[in-house]
């Protein structure tokens, strides 16, 4: 059966998203591009507390979120202060649009509702990819270090430990971090760690398609109420995403050297 398509259904779908578009359409540019150049680089340091990495991505992600929030209030200052005629000759414009004008606005509708699924998809495959690299990170973690940290909660401790105890708790402290700090290069540190390859192909899927996804489901709206969208909030958003994955995969490694 085919879909009916009238003009009282285009008019309530713009009229709802009238309001959203408001917001983005007078978005100001955010030269998104100098943030993604402050993004530290990736850390050398096998332990959190050698390195500001984590400070210093905390300290750049606040400053990328008050950004975003900067944005915002300055759309919505702006919204405020059209009036209700504006408003409504953007949701009456369309309200004498020929049939093939309202089929092709419906086409682009179900495009960007088909975009939207396959964002959905991608994004959750990366999100699966990250979560079975963290899983493989602590399953290797656990099986080389956990021995250690099992022999060393044997030995005698406190008051009255005698030498042979502290110098095997010393031979297995040093095992232990000699132990990590070969883990930490593979999931770290070297040139092809798995962490940082990861986050090389993340970063792609960001610019390449999470940006694009953004623009095209902004400006698909927009373009129907004759405006001009910046895309820098979707810069914004992506590098704050970034951020948080930075955050949270540098934050596995050891504060400090055992023993």
């Amino acid at each position: 059966m085919k879909q009916s398509f009238t003009r009282t259904s285009v008019k309530t779908n713009l009229l709802l998203s009238v309001v959203f578009l408001i917001v983005f359409a007078v978005s100001t540019p955010a030269e998104a591009q100098n943030y993604w150049d402050k993004v530290p680089v990736f850390p050398a340091q096998c332990y959190g507390e050698k390195d500001d990495f984590s400070k210093n991505v905390e300290v750049l992600r606040d400053e990328v979120k008050e950004k975003l929030e900067q944005n915002k209030r300055a759309m919505e200052e702006k919204a405020n202060k059209m009036t209700n005629e504006e408003r409504m000759a953007i949701a009456t414009k369309y309200q004498n649009m020929k049939p093939e004008e309202i089929v092709k606005m419906q086409n682009e509708m179900m495009e960007i509702n088909q975009a939207q699924t396959t964002f959905q998809q991608v994004s959750a495959e990366y999100e699966a990819s990250y979560n079975q690299l963290e899983s493989d990170f602590r399953e290797e973690f656990g099986k080389r270090l956990g021995p250690i940290e099992a022999e060393y909660r044997k030995l005698p401790d406190g008051e009255g430990t005698t030498p042979w105890a502290i110098k095997k708790g010393e031979e297995l402290m040093a095992s232990y971090n000699k132990e990590y700090e070969a883990i930490c290069a593979k999931y770290f540190t070297s040139t092809d760690a798995k962490f940082k390859t990861w986050m090389k192909d993340f970063k792609k899927y960001l610019l390449e398609q999470e940006v694009p996804y953004y623009k095209k489901m902004f400006n698909a709206e927009a373009g129907r109420m004759g405006f001009t969208l910046d895309d820098s909030d979707a810069q914004l958003m992506a590098i704050d995403r970034y951020l948080e994955k930075c955050a949270t995969i540098f934050g596995l490694r050891r504060p400090y050297p055992q023993g």
